[in-house]
């Protein structure tokens, strides 16, 4: 079969190691998928000009139409421009434990931090004796009340802490059609149960919509997350900050990438406000 296997890999007794080598250099499947979606899949800028229609416009029997406003242009487009309209679909809400995200990831020390970090524990050390050896031959000095409460409420933060990292928090995995979503930026919520044949202000809609901050945002490689600032149209991502808003899935949207600042306040001009869950457009 022309297989390359060093004769060292041929000895070893772990047979699952030499059967995964013989497999990648004869039935490479995971290279020739990777290669044929790279191939054979559009990218977002050509599959939303026919994609988004359908999804907007169920009853279209046309290949596409035109785009009649900004946010249907903005859409079609895949536009990630400064003042493009952000619209993005979460379509579920997934639980990951808080010390896997990669902010509370202890990274790799390297050599000349471990030297660095042993002398500066040596120094604490030393700077701590000395502090015993002068308040033990300090018989004047009486122990501070509040000695034993200090150590009892650091050990009960340490406590808390460890506890918060067995602990899961939801992140939301979307899609961004439009636009670009940035760390830090206020989006809007919109639930499945918002009707777009209403405008944002009507008292039905009203409870079906919510604002919230993005907290962090994580582009996905395999199980890793990896923490990002901004994620522009046509990608996939993680986002932080909807917990608590929306229990299984959401349109988010805002009127650009600096978020909610540029809304106009008291309008029904809200044209970015869109239930990608729920839509049914009339195509006229």
């Amino acid at each position: 079969m022309n297989l390359k296997i060093p004769p060292r890999e041929l000895k070893s007794k772990d047979t699952r190691n030499l059967l995964q080598l013989v497999f990648s250099q004869w039935l490479s499947l995971s290279t020739c998928i990777i290669q044929a979606t790279i191939d054979i899949v559009p990218p977002p800028s050509l599959a939303q000009l026919t994609r988004i229609p359908k999804i907007l416009y169920p009853d279209l029997l046309e290949p596409t139409i035109a785009p009649k406003n900004k946010l249907e242009k903005d859409l079609w487009n895949c536009d990630d421009g400064e003042e493009a309209l952000v619209i993005g679909y979460v379509s579920k809400m997934f639980a990951v434990p808080v010390k896997e995200l990669p902010e509370n990831k202890k990274s790799a020390v390297t050599a000349e931090q471990m030297r660095a970090n042993a002398k500066a524990a040596r120094e604490r050390a030393a700077t701590a004796a000395l502090a015993a050896t002068a308040e033990a031959s300090d018989e004047s000095r009486s122990t501070p009340a509040g000695t034993s409460n200090d150590q009892g409420d650091d050990s009960q933060a340490k406590e808390k802490e460890e506890n918060n990292e067995d602990e899961d928090i939801l992140l939301g995995f979307a899609r961004i059609y439009s636009g670009t979503i940035r760390t830090g930026s206020e989006i809007r919520c919109v639930l499945p149960k918002y009707n777009n044949n209403f405008p944002p202000i009507h008292p039905r809609n009203i409870p079906h919509t919510m604002t919230t901050v993005v907290e962090n945002l994580y582009t996905m490689m395999g199980k890793d997350l990896v923490q990002v600032d901004i994620v522009p149209a046509g990608n996939v991502f993680a986002i932080r900050g909807l917990e608590g808003k929306v229990m299984r899935s959401a349109t988010i949207c805002a009127p650009s990438r600096q978020g909610l600042v540029d809304e106009e306040v008291e309008g029904e001009n809200r044209e970015y406000i869109l239930n990608l869950g729920g839509v049914l457009r009339p195509v006229t």
